[in-house]
C-alpha cells in the first residue's frame, strides 16, 4: 500500500527519492539475513543505511509497509526470472518445476541475498503465494493439460504447500549445502503428490545438471 507521502507526491524512477527508498529496502532485506522480520525497526534500518530516522517515514508508514514493498519487489524479480527460464516451448509442468531449480542455482552466486529473501517470504506464506501470478497460471495450465491432477479448488492450497516447500528447500541449500540431487528428489515428491505426469518429471530432471 502506498504511503500518504507517496500518494501526494509520487516518486519518479531514478529520482533521489526513489534511490533513497530503494536503499532503505535493500538495507532492510540485508538485515533479514541476521534477524527475524519482527525484530526490524526503523531506527535499525536507518542506522545501517546511514540515513536519518525521519527519512524512513517519508517513504514508509511502518515496518510492515516496508516489508510489504520488499516482498512485492522480490516477487516481481522472481516473476522476471520465471519468464526467462527458456522453457516456454515445453509443458507448463516444466515451468512449475523450473523456478525452484533455478533458485537453488542462484544460491551459489548470491547466498546472503537468497537467505534474506527466503526469511522474508517464509515469514508470511499467505502473503507470498497469492502474489505469484505466473506460478498460479502455470499450475492452472498444467492441470488443464493433465500433467498435474488437481481440482480447481485444490490449486490455492497446492500453491501454498509448493511455495512453502520451495522456500524450505532453498533455505536448506543455503544453510546445510543440500545437494541438487536432494532438491530434485524433494521436488519430485511434492509434484508426484499433485499427480504430476511421471514421464514429464523424468524429462525435467534429466535436463538439469547435477552438483
Amino acid at each position: 500500500m502506498a504511503t500518504q507521502a507517496q500518494q501526494i507526491m509520487p516518486i519518479k524512477t531514478g529520482s533521489k527519492g526513489m534511490r533513497a527508498r530503494e536503499a532503505l529496502m535493500d538495507t532492510g532485506l540485508a538485515l533479514l539475513g541476521e534477524m527475524n522480520p519482527r525484530e526490524l525497526t526503523a531506527g535499525t534500518i536507518c542506522i545501517a543505511a546511514q540515513m536519518k530516522r525521519p527519512s524512513f517515514y517519508t517513504y514508509f508508514d511502518s515496518i510492515d509497509d516496508l516489508l510489504d514493498a520488499i516482498i512485492r519487489r522480490e516477487i516481481d524479480r522472481l516473476e522476471a526470472l520465471y519468464e526467462a527460464q527458456g522453457v516456454t516451448d515445453k509443458s507448463a509442468l516444466h515451468r512449475v518445476a523450473g523456478i525452484p531449480l533455478n533458485l537453488v542455482d542462484i544460491v551459489r552466486r548470491d547466498k546472503p541475498r537468497v537467505k534474506s529473501v527466503v526469511a522474508l517470504m517464509g515469514a508470511d506464506l499467505s502473503f507470498t503465494h497469492i502474489r505469484m501470478d505466473n506460478l498460479r497460471r502455470d499450475i492452472e495450465d498444467a492441470t488443464t493439460e493433465g500433467t498435474l491432477s488437481l481440482a480447481p479448488q485444490q490449486i490455492d492450497l497446492f500453491m501454498h504447500i509448493y511455495v512453502g516447500g520451495i522456500l524450505s528447500l532453498v533455505a536448506r541449500r543455503v544453510e546445510a549445502g543440500l545437494s541438487r540431487a536432494e532438491v530434485k528428489g524433494a521436488l519430485e515428491i511434492l509434484l508426484r503428490g499433485a499427480g504430476a505426469d511421471a514421464a514429464i518429471l523424468k524429462d525435467i530432471f534429466a535436463d538439469r545438471r547435477a552438483d
